[in-house]
């Protein structure tokens, strides 16, 4: 049905480009002044540019993903209708056969016809080779903070206060297993743990790149054209975040290193209808690789689970959805029961209270108690003094809009009250939503704004005041990563780790000058990753169903509706992970380590998406599609 001559599909993806345009305005509020407002002509002028530009944006890049990836002579010939064009496409073809992009042509269908490894081995030498400057700079490879804790307590030094000899599942024990098990072997065979490092290191390099590599030549697999491939083998080459990263010894590469294989079979389980799964090595890998995603880092575990679950939503046999099923319970059960039990005894780990659900939650009572500081029942205020190490009273003296760290960190002091606690909260909220709600705007507005305010502070007391008086100086909300070494107290009591220091600089300096450069700098900004590339997702998606819908119509069948939810769901979850998080807004680099994955999945989906729009027979492979 037709509204006028405007579709409403179109009027849907208007209506989201103006949601979008809204969003980021009042996110870059929040992430500029830590208020709501003034919502004044400045502002709605804002969010209706905000929308056109979005809109303009959307629009330009929905005809490029549609944009056929394949133009003949003779398509064009019968498109055009005049008899002379074959002539002239004739005399074309002979000129371009002579040209260097013919020799280039011949070149790119001689690499297709290879088989899998060697075309793996040589996209992974390309993106290698481009990489190899960041990883000299980088090299010997950077140490972070929480890294350093790790490994310090597998050689039996206290930290996070346990006792020596204790691991803590502040972070997750497979991560320190590996981490200190390489320095552990490091130093057993050749007396020095660095070199232990190193060589985790290497492999953790080769297989981010092997998986990069068999990312870009899975889109192609799926038909979504050369170009496209080519311009994701370009971006994961050049682009400097990937190296600096994958140089990184952190929990969250490593992550890396399971997550980017993961996405292609979970991608190709739901192409085929989970046919795939037949396969048992299929199913093995997506086994094995689902559990490394699931125990790397805290979020992951429900990730995997949950887009797990969403597998049988496509599943053509009851066969199929049982095996996807048995699959999710699989890893739950390994991830939380058995490997959990497997190492506590043997590794001495101690558990930690999840202060980290009260992370957000704690955010807001600070605020509340900076808002309206006498306005607490004496229970209430006893209930949040017995679970938090800041009592009520301190709470507004160390409130910071952006970082919940000085209210919150590593442990609580009663987990037993936290029932009390939650009652406290819920009535507190609904007496002042408003100081809850720009609480968690504040905290969480990095993952959708474009500015946010030039202070860098970490520290307790970011005043209000402070921050409107130079919120009129605000930069861009880019991301920024950890380049140097930072070194936990535990880990300097270990053997000095061998730095590069020099390195580094020029590292970071490469960096910034990428944070500079006109128009692709926009590539650097978090916002792109994390809100508006996922809205254009969403934005196509809208434009791609009316499209099926009418092409149905038109010729008088029934409509095949193409289930995205299962693509889509590591997404959503990826997504709502980030909300709970202490810090969005990168005031300190390891902020940008909880999005890096998105610079990964979204182009990954924009090239399913593609494949859907030019060549859906090939793309879709249930029974009956």
């Amino acid at each position: 049905m037709m509204f006028g001559k405007v579709r409403p599909s179109r009027m849907a993806q208007v209506a989201l480009c103006m949601l979008g345009g809204l969003t980021i305005a009042c996110a870059d509020q929040a992430a500029t002044r830590a208020v709501f407002g003034p919502y004044d002509g400045r502002f709605w002028a804002k969010s209706l540019v905000l929308a056109g530009l979005l809109l303009i944006v959307f629009m330009a890049g929905e005809r490029l993903i549609a944009l056929s990836p394949v133009r003949t002579a003779k398509s064009d010939s019968v498109a055009s209708g005049n008899g002379c064009r074959p002539a002239v496409i004739r005399a074309m073809q002979c000129i371009s056969h002579a040209s260097a992009a013919s020799w280039l042509r011949e070149l790119f269908e001689r690499f297709d016809r290879l088989g899998l490894i060697p075309r793996l081995l040589i996209y992974g030498a390309v993106i290698g080779i481009c990489w190899m400057p960041v990883i000299i700079m980088m090299a010997p490879g950077t140490i972070w903070f929480d890294t350093g804790d790790q490994i310090a307590q597998f050689f039996g030094i206290s930290a996070y206060g346990q006792p020596a000899g204790a691991i803590s599942s502040h972070h997750p024990v497979l991560d320190t297993l590996v981490f200190g098990g390489a320095a552990w072997l490091g130093d057993t065979l050749t007396g020095n743990y660095q070199n232990g490092l190193i060589a985790y290191l290497a492999v953790q390099v080769a297989a981010t790149i092997l998986g990069l590599a068999a990312a870009c030549l899975y889109v192609r697999h799926i038909g979504c054209g050369r170009a496209y491939g080519l311009m994701m083998l370009v971006f994961f080459s050049v682009f400097p975040a990937f190296p600096i990263f994958t140089m990184s010894i952190v929990k969250d590469s490593l992550h890396m290193v399971f997550l980017i294989p993961w996405l292609i079979m979970m991608a190709e389980t739901v192409r085929t209808g989970l046919e795939a799964l037949a396969s048992r090595r299929f199913l093995a890998g997506l086994f094995v690789l689902s559990l490394g995603c699931a125990l790397t880092t805290m979020t992951g575990l429900y990730i995997t689970v949950l887009s797990l679950l969403a597998l049988p939503v496509v599943a053509a046999t009851r066969r199929r959805r049982l095996t996807a099923l048995a699959a999710a319970l699989g890893v739950t059960l390994l991830a939380v029961v058995i490997f959990p039990a497997a190492v506590a005894g043997p590794l001495k780990v101690a558990k930690e209270d999840s202060n980290q659900i009260l992370v957000v939650p704690m955010q807001m009572t600070a605020r509340y108690a900076l808002d309206h500081p006498h306005d607490i029942t004496p229970d209430e205020r006893k209930a949040v003094d017995t679970v938090n190490h800041v009592p009520f009273d301190h709470m507004a003296s160390r409130y910071n809009p952006y970082l919940a760290d000085p209210i919150i960190q590593y442990s609580l002091r009663d987990a037993n009250g936290v029932p009390d606690y939650a009652t406290a909260w819920a009535q507190m909220g609904l007496r002042h939503p408003d100081s809850y709600l720009i609480a968690f705007a504040s905290l969480e507005s990095g993952w959708f704004s474009f500015l946010r305010t030039p202070q860098n502070s970490t520290a307790p007391a970011v005043s209000l005041a402070s921050l409107d008086r130079v919120a009129d100086q605000a930069i861009g909300n880019q991301m920024d990563l950890q380049i140097f070494n930072t070194y936990s107290k535990p880990f300097r009591q270990m053997p000095a780790y061998a730095e590069n220091r020099a390195g580094q600089s020029a590292a970071h300096a490469w960096w910034n000058a990428w944070r500079s450069l006109p128009i692709i700098r926009i590539l650097t900004f978090t916002s792109v990753w994390t809100f508006v590339l996922p809205l254009f997702l969403v934005y196509c998606r809208l434009g791609r169903a009316a499209a099926s819908a009418a092409s149905g119509m038109r010729d008088g069948r029934a409509v095949r509706r193409h289930s995205w939810f299962p693509f889509a769901v590591p997404l959503v979850w990826s997504l709502l992970s980030l909300l709970p998080n202490a810090i969005s807004i990168p005031l300190k680099p390891t902020a940008t380590r909880y999005m890096l994955w998105s610079l990964i999945m979204v182009p990954l989906l924009i090239g399913l998406l593609r494949a859907d729009a030019v060549r859906p027979e090939r793309l879709w492979r249930q029974k009956g599609v």
